[in-house]
């Protein structure tokens, strides 16, 4: 992920294997965590996905791996409300939220799979 300057603000450009972009969707909330910033010190940039590509972009360098450009507006204050001195080419990563489990989902999630797979057709 890289912080790139369009239209005199800064979006963070991302990418998303192809498996996962049925999940992704403008208007998503993300979290960014600078790399060059301790997140528990400076904390994380909260934003939202801008724009998804239309369509399956080629690696450079890996020709075999294809993905999704993803750019993700951010707000640019940490949690003491401050500006975060973010530069454009600084690496980022970034979490979309693209859903909401409890923990006792997941803990069902294998018995549901064990009640699936006894099931007659």
């Amino acid at each position: 992920m890289e912080i790139v300057p369009i239209e005199e603000q800064l979006l963070i450009e991302t990418r998303i294997n192809p498996r996962d972009i049925a999940y992704i969707r403008p208007g998503l909330p993300a979290t960014a965590k600078i790399t060059a910033y301790d997140s528990s010190i400076y904390g994380n940039p909260t934003g939202v996905v801008e724009t998804v590509s239309p369509d399956t972009l080629q690696n450079e360098v890996k020709r075999d791996q294809l993905y999704y450009r993803i750019y993700v507006r951010t707000n640019l204050t940490n949690k003491a409300g401050k500006l975060f001195p973010i530069l454009p080419g600084m690496v980022a990563s970034v979490e979309i939220k693209t859903g909401q489990k409890t923990v006792l989902d997941y803990l069902i999630k294998p018995l549901n799979k064990v009640k699936e797979s006894l099931r007659e057709r």
